[in-house]
C-alpha cells in the first residue's frame, strides 16, 4: 500500500480541557514512549521548560532526565499565556504553537516567541507519538530498494504506482506538459480581467508593492469563480488523475464553490507585500493530525525557473516532524522544481516549501488542490471562509516578514535550493 495519509485524530473531535483535569486525565494516560521520545527530543534541542499559564492556573513541561515532565505550577524560563479555549486547541493539534501567537491568541509574557514555536515538534511527539525528526533517519528509496532520483519529472503516461512510490517518498511532484499552452494562455486572460476588477481591501485579492511604489493584485483570491476556462480545466479527467496515485480517498476542491483555486501573479521587483515566500508547511497554523496530507497542486500558466518565481521543496520534510517554518539545520535535500507552461507542481501540505523572488520575468500560476477524503466519524468543520482568510493572512504576513525592508533575505533562501 502507497499512502501519505498521516491523519492521527478524527475532524471535529476536540473538546475543551481544563489544566488540572489535563493533568489528572490526559496526560496521565499518555503512553510512557511518548514521554520518554518528548523529553529526549526536548533536550537534544536544547528547549527550556515551557509554562502555559491558562486564565492564571499553570502547567510546566519539564525536560527531564529520563522523559518529559507535565507538572502543575510555573517556571521562570518561558511563560506563555493562553485562555481555555487556546490551551484546548493547542493540547489537540487544533492550532499550533505557530498559528496561535500569530492570530494573537498565544501571548509570551517571558521569553521569546522563538522559544515557544521551538516546542511545536516536541509537543506532537508527546500527544500524538510522532517522533521528532532526527538528521539522517530519512532516505529516498524506488520500489525496488534503489536510491530515488528526486529530480525525475513525470507525465500521466508514466506508470502511476511509480508517480505514487515517488511523492510517498518525496513529498512532492512535476508533471509535465499537463495542460497545453494555449489552455494556459485563456485561463491567464481570465487572470488578466480578475487583476484589473481587484480592489484594494476587496477582502478577495491580497496587494503586493514594487519598487517603484506601485500596488497591484498578487494573489486572487477565489479565482476559480472567476475563470470559466480554469473551471473546465478543473473538471478534466486529466487533473482528477492527480489524486489517484496513491492509495488514499482524495476528495478534489469543488471548482464551483468557495477559494478553491488561487491566481497568483508574481512580478519583478516586490518590495512589500505578498509575493515571494520563505519556508513553510501549509499546515503550519495547526492541523496537521486531521487534515494532511493533502495535496496542493500549482498549475503554471507561465515557465518557472530560478529567475522568475519558481517553487523550492524540501524533500521528505513531510515525513518529517520538525519545526511548520523555516528550514535551519535541516539536512533533507533543498530542490528547485522548474517548469513550463501547462506542468503542474504537486506537494503535501506538510512538505516544507518556498518560491523564489522573480528577478528577470514576472510567473503565473493558479493554486488549488485535494484535501483527503473524511473518514467515518470525522465532523465537518465550521469554519467561515472569513475565518480561513484571516489564519491564511497570518500565515502569509509571517512567512515574508522577513523579506520586508529588504529582499536579500529572500534571494539567500532561494540560493539554498
Amino acid at each position: 500500500m502507497v499512502s501519505i495519509d498521516l491523519r492521527t485524530r478524527q475532524a471535529g473531535d476536540e473538546v475543551v480541557l481544563e489544566p488540572g483535569a489535563f493533568l489528572e486525565e490526559h496526560a496521565a494516560a499518555l503512553p510512557d514512549e511518548h514521554g520518554v521520545q518528548a523529553g529526549r527530543a526536548a533536550r537534544r534541542l536544547g528547549l527550556v521548560p515551557l509554562t502555559l499559564d491558562v486564565e492564571d492556573e499553570q502547567l510546566t513541561l519539564v525536560p527531564g532526565d529520563s522523559r518529559l515532565l507535565i507538572r502543575p505550577g510555573a517556571d521562570d524560563a518561558l511563560v506563555v499565556r493562553l485562555d481555555r479555549r487556546a490551551f484546548s486547541d493547542l493540547m489537540q493539534d487544533a492550532a499550533s504553537a505557530f498559528g496561535l501567537q500569530m492570530t494573537g491568541r498565544a501571548v509570551i509574557q517571558r521569553g521569546s516567541v522563538e522559544a515557544f514555536v521551538e516546542w511545536e515538534p516536541v509537543l506532537r511527539c508527546l500527544l500524538d507519538g510522532r517522533a521528532v525528526y532526527e538528521p539522517g533517519t530519512i532516505d529516498f528509496r524506488d520500489r525496488d530498494g534503489a536510491p530515488l532520483d528526486l529530480r525525475r519529472s513525470f507525465t500521466l503516461g508514466d506508470d502511476p504506482g511509480e508517480i505514487g512510490g515517488f511523492l510517498a517518498q518525496a513529498g512532492f511532484l512535476h508533471i509535465k506538459g499537463l495542460f497545453t499552452e494555449a489552455e494556459m494562455a485563456a485561463v491567464s486572460a481570465e487572470l488578466d480581467a480578475a487583476i484589473n476588477a481587484a480592489e484594494r481591501n476587496d477582502g478577495a485579492s491580497w496587494w503586493a508593492r514594487i519598487a517603484s511604489g506601485d500596488w497591484y493584485p498578487a494573489r486572487i483570491l477565489g479565482f476559480n469563480q472567476k475563470s470559466p476556462a480554469l473551471r473546465a480545466l478543473l473538471r478534466s479527467d486529466r487533473f482528477a488523475a492527480i489524486g489517484t496515485f496513491t492509495d488514499d480517498r482524495f476528495a478534489q476542491r469543488d471548482p464551483d464553490v468557495g477559494d478553491s483555486a488561487e491566481g497568483l501573479l508574481k512580478k519583478v521587483g516586490v518590495v512589500e507585500g505578498a509575493s515571494d515566500v520563505s519556508w513553510h508547511k501549509d499546515c503550519a497554523m495547526g492541523g496537521h493530525s486531521r487534515g494532511c496530507c493533502g495535496l496542493v497542486v500549482g498549475i503554471s500558466l507561465t515557465g518557472a525557473g530560478s529567475q522568475n518565481g519558481e517553487l523550492g521543496v524540501v524533500a521528505g520534510s513531510h515525513r518529517a516532524n520538525v519545526p511548520v517554518v523555516g528550514s535551519e539545520g535541516l539536512d533533507l535535500p533543498r530542490l528547485p522544481l522548474p517548469t513550463r507552461a501547462g506542468d503542474v507542481t504537486v506537494h503535501c501540505s506538510c512538505t516544507l516549501h518556498m518560491s523564489r523572488p522573480p528577478v528577470s520575468a514576472e510567473r503565473r500560476v493558479v493554486y488549488t488542490g485535494f484535501n483527503l477524503a473524511p473518514r467515518a466519524g470525522d465532523k465537518a468543520a465550521e469554519r467561515s471562509h472569513a475565518e480561513i482568510r484571516r489564519q491564511r493572512a497570518a500565515l502569509n504576513d509571517h512567512v515574508i516578514a522577513g523579506q520586508q525592508g529588504s529582499r536579500n533575505s529572500a534571494r539567500m533562501a532561494s540560493h539554498e535550493l
